[in-house]
């Protein structure tokens, strides 16, 4: 929509019980699997606005929004 990208990622899964904790670098929820747990960090890190809404055994959203500034463009 004009100069902004949103994207939304929705599944119905089971729910993070701490967004604040699971936002945090290098948190994973599987540490026996050498997992390194940058999920959030990468999306704050390459975007403008994240935003985290989840409900235990039904699901999460994710909105990622990116403002694009085109200026002068040849």
């Amino acid at each position: 929509e004009g100069s902004r990208l949103e994207i939304q990622i929705i599944d119905h899964g089971v729910g993070i019980e701490d967004i604040e904790e699971a936002r945090q670098p290098f948190f994973t929820t599987k540490p026996e699997m050498e997992r390194s747990g940058m999920g959030f960090a990468f999306m704050e890190a390459f975007m403008d606005r994240l935003e985290v809404e989840s409900v235990q055994g039904q699901g999460t959203r994710i909105v990622m929004t990116k403002y694009i500034e085109r200026e002068n463009e040849q």
